[in-house]
């Protein structure tokens, strides 16, 4: 059930961002950066890295310039995300905040080592200020609100799953 639901959730994010694109000064939001690190944090590093990975994949078919890259760029935001947040208190909204701004930074900037540094495009200062730092707060404001729904769909289907094995006990 539960890769029933991430898989929808995951499904219906790409056709949104892909389709509905509210853009603020040309960029619009990340909200698969906001779907992996929410997911990651709420069941940890190993199932974020999955969840990155396939999200990843889909971007990469559809859009990417060659296989791969955003699948381990969203990988490896899924995998740190979750890392270090085995004892974390879920119900601790500044962090995912926090993650989803570094996350967002770093995959942007991954995007620009890869796409523009390789061809001697050397705008860093401008990419940073007019891509980097504006999709960083357009995914902060978006990761609140995002988060709790997130975190109110993990909780049910932990309710699910947990009466699913008393039956079994």
């Amino acid at each position: 059930m539960r890769i029933l639901i991430l898989t929808a959730i995951i499904l219906i994010n790409f056709i949104l961002q892909t389709t509905f694109r509210v853009e603020i000064f040309g960029i619009s939001p990340n909200t698969a950066i906001i779907i992996v690190v929410s997911f990651a944090i709420l069941r940890q590093d190993v199932e974020g890295g999955i969840i990155g990975f396939f999200t990843g994949l889909l971007h990469d078919v559809f859009f990417g310039n060659s296989i791969g890259f955003n699948a381990l760029v969203y990988m490896l935001i899924g995998f740190f995300a979750g890392k270090p947040f085995k004892d974390f208190n879920k119900d601790n909204y500044l962090l995912p905040l926090f993650l989803v701004t570094i996350a967002t930074i770093f995959y942007n900037f991954s995007h620009y080592i890869f796409h523009f540094l390789f061809r001697a495009r050397l705008e860093l200062f401008e990419y940073g200020l007019n891509i980097i730092l504006p999709s960083s707060l357009y995914n902060l404001a978006l990761s609140f609100p995002i988060y709790i729904f997130l975190y109110i769909v993990n909780e049910k289907i932990e309710i699910v799953e947990k009466s699913k094995r008393r039956i079994f006990k």
